[in-house]
C-alpha cells in the first residue's frame, strides 16, 4: 500500500491548458501591433480572441488576447512579449 502512495507522489503533476488573458502595451502604432500578432501566429499560439486598440496621437497601443495555455506557457508568452523591442510592457491578466 505504501508503495502505491509513493509512486503517486513521485509522478509529475499534469497541467492542462486553460484560457488565459494576456495584454501587451505596444509602441510604434499599427507596426508594433502587427509584430506582436505575427509572433503569436509564428509560434502557433491557440488564440481564442484578439482585440487591438490603436488611437491616433497616443504613444502606446494595446493588444489583448485570450490564449489556451498552461501556467508555465503563459509565463513564457509574457516573457517573449517583454523581449520584443516594440513592447513597452506585457502582463497576464
Amino acid at each position: 500500500m505504501t508503495a502505491l502512495l509513493s509512486d503517486r507522489a513521485a509522478a509529475p503533476a499534469v497541467t492542462y491548458p486553460s484560457h488565459r488573458r494576456v495584454t501587451a502595451y505596444v509602441a510604434g502604432g499599427l507596426d508594433g501591433v502587427l509584430r506582436v500578432v505575427t509572433m503569436l501566429r509564428g509560434r502557433r499560439y491557440k488564440v481564442r480572441d484578439l482585440s487591438v486598440e490603436v488611437c491616433d496621437g497616443v504613444v502606446e497601443s494595446v493588444v489583448s488576447c485570450t490564449v489556451a495555455l498552461t501556467a508555465d506557457e503563459a509565463a513564457l508568452l509574457v516573457e517573449r512579449l517583454r523581449r520584443m523591442p516594440a513592447v513597452v510592457s506585457a502582463e497576464q491578466v
